[in-house]
């Protein structure tokens, strides 16, 4: 087997245990966010259960975001496309994928993008970056 193929079977595991945790998560956030609070007497407890119900539902949209780039990741490893630059069709290096295994662009393109964003009609890494694993 050969150690591209070896970091992406490690990255793929670690994608998999990812997507897992991250759907029990929101699996927790969707009961906790369904349940129905009677509303608290005191203002101060009303804006701390509106803040927390505020932060879980930032939580579980970010974790939809996640699972959503998780996917992507995981279908271009089945079919062999991961790890290839969207943009100069080079190989993204194993050091870049094993950071960011969402990455679909290699360094130096990445880098252009971010300089030159709206040439490529592209917001640069704040859009689909899935946090290291």
């Amino acid at each position: 087997m050969s150690s591209v193929c070896h970091v992406h079977q490690g990255i793929e595991l670690q994608l998999r245990e990812k997507f897992r945790k991250i759907e029990e998560e929101n699996e927790s956030l969707r009961d906790v966010m369904s349940q129905n609070r009677e509303l608290e007497p005191d203002l101060a407890d009303q804006a701390c259960s509106a803040s927390s119900r505020d932060w879980n539902v930032i939580r579980y949209n970010r974790n939809v975001k996640l699972l959503k780039d998780i996917t992507v990741a995981l279908k271009a490893i089945d079919n062999d496309s991961y790890g290839i630059c969207e943009m100069c069709g080079e190989h993204i290096a194993d050091r870049r994928l094993l950071a960011i295994p969402s990455a679909l662009f290699c360094i130096e393109c990445q880098e252009m993008i971010d300089r030159l964003p709206g040439e490529f009609g592209r917001t640069g890494l704040g859009d689909g970056v899935l946090a290291a694993v």
